[in-house]
């Protein structure tokens, strides 16, 4: 038993440490369409939750301290409390998908108080974060369909967004460059 603790964590922290790096690139892996599939911020939750639990689990079995196996306890519910809060917040989000005009590049605007733009991978296993949208007071003009896409090639996206929802008419633009797979 403990053994097989020991590999769950070990696997947890490599997936855990891969995911990091792979986010710290703007890449984030996914199983699917994340309205629909198993969301990138999920999986860091499952790979966290496990990671705690097996490590905490593997202290606690060493240890006689009752003090002490309170203290890790707490530490590894900690742990737990802030990806699961940051999961919890974004469980209001909305989804919108667009495709380039030619249909070949898929994309995705995330909205919660903001927006974050991510152009979809043909596998949809994996999203690269394109850019973030900011707005007023949390309005969201994607599911408010206060938006136009203006496309000019090669690979360039200008999105012009209303800003605030007290100047529906006064639009934001961003300009987005994007790979073609």
């Amino acid at each position: 038993m403990k053994t097989s603790i020991k590999i769950i964590l070990v696997c947890s922290l490599i997936f855990l440490f891969i995911l990091t790096l792979l986010s710290m690139n703007g890449i984030y892996i996914q199983l699917g369409t994340p309205s629909v599939g198993i969301s990138h911020q999920f999986l860091n939750l499952l790979f966290i939750f496990t990671t705690v639990f097996s490590g905490v689990y593997l202290i606690n079995y060493k240890q006689k301290d009752k003090a002490l196996k309170g203290i890790v306890a707490a530490i590894g519910l900690f742990l737990l409390i802030i990806p699961l809060l940051n999961w919890i917040m974004s469980s209001d989000a909305e989804y919108i998908t667009f495709t380039s005009p030619d249909k070949k590049e898929k994309f995705l605007i995330i909205e919660t108080g903001h927006g974050e733009l991510y152009q979809l991978s043909d596998s949809k296993l994996f999203m690269i974060h394109l850019a973030d949208i900011n707005t007023d007071d949390g309005f969201k003009p994607f599911t408010n369909k206060a938006f136009k896409l203006e496309w000019e090639e090669p690979n360039k996206l200008f999105i012009h967004y209303a800003f605030d929802y007290m100047e529906p008419d006064k639009y934001q633009k961003i300009s987005i460059t994007y790979k073609a797979h």
